[in-house]
């Protein structure tokens, strides 16, 4: 069997289809754990609905604590041989779970791994991608670069072994980041991996799901998420470790734009400080993977705040 966990939130709008598209997949011995973590629409009604209409559909309620309590208490009741995650405004192709726990099988990995493609609300279609598909064997240290060197770190295109999970959840109180921390920290239980290039998961982008340029202090977890990371790969993973000073950086980066960039310089001036001493030392250390792009805004944040400040505020 196979369960397959869905955090809900706020996508009354979106999660019928969702639901549809789990439903109506070509493997059949599956379960599907709704977790409606205090929607405030009508989402937890919707789920209770669909339940009735199916037996392998659970709903589990809770009080609004995030995406990461809700698929924690959906872990503690899954049943499935496998584990794979979905969000509750995306949809996925009907042989996603034929064909991961498929690769999964047939190489004895320790997880598999699709592609996936972006669909935009105003032009979404259920059409197939016509690509070649190409499926390659990853070993402990080709798996690590892959989710860790190239930022695979999601787990919604991913299938889990159960036994392989164990005891591991999703951090609390990370709210920036937390896939890639199960991520990680299931890759040291790993040995070998196995990825597709089908792109079976459609992540819908609207204007709902898009970043938006308001600062909260959600934004710092950011910063959170990549030291912790930094520090699993100091001790499981070193040959990453020049990725993960690079992302390290990168976060500061992210963080004092998204600051600058709200008005909100003066309030968090002391950890613009600790940050900008980051960085400093840093530079030298990463500058030769950054992006050109990248070393302009250190440049400019270094040397001439006034106009970093206001090309910040303006884009």
């Amino acid at each position: 069997m196979i369960s397959v966990i869905v955090p809900v939130y706020k996508v009354e709008k979106y999660l019928q289809k969702c639901v549809s598209s789990i439903q109506n997949q070509t493997y059949g011995d599956i379960e599907i754990i709704l977790v409606n973590d205090g929607s405030p629409d009508n989402s937890g009604k919707i789920c209770d609905e669909l339940a009735k209409k199916d037996s392998r559909i659970k709903v589990i309620h809770q009080k609004n604590q995030g995406q990461a309590v809700a698929r924690n208490l959906a872990l503690d009741i899954a049943k499935g041989e496998y584990i794979t995650f979905v969000d509750s405004d995306d949809t996925v192709n009907p042989r996603m779970l034929e064909l991961l726990v498929s690769i999964l099988k047939k190489n004895e990995a320790d997880i598999a791994i699709c592609g996936h493609r972006v669909v935009y609300e105003e032009s979404y279609n259920e059409s197939e991608d016509k690509k070649v598909c190409i499926e390659e064997v990853l070993d402990k240290e080709k798996l690590w670069q892959e989710i860790f060197g190239r930022l695979n770190n999601a787990v919604w295109n991913k299938m889990y072994i159960s036994s392989k999970i164990g005891d591991l959840r999703f951090p609390k109180g990370i709210v920036h980041g937390e896939d890639l921390i199960f991520n990680l920290e299931y890759l040291i239980k790993c040995e070998k991996g196995v990825i597709t290039n089908a792109p079976l998961y459609n992540y819908l982008q609207h204007k709902d799901s898009v970043t938006g340029s308001d600062f909260t202090e959600k934004k710092l977890y950011e910063i959170d998420s990549k030291d912790r990371a930094l520090h699993i790969v100091e001790e499981y993973a070193p040959e990453q470790l020049k990725n993960a000073e690079k992302y390290c950086f990168r976060a500061r980066m992210n963080v004092i734009r998204a600051i600058y960039k709200a008005g909100k310089d003066k309030q968090y001036l002391e950890k613009l400080n600790l940050y900008k001493q980051y960085v400093t030392e840093k530079y030298n250390l990463v500058k030769r993977d950054l992006k050109t792009k990248e070393k302009i805004e250190f440049n400019l944040y270094m040397r001439l705040k006034p106009v970093y400040k206001l090309i910040v505020t303006k884009i």
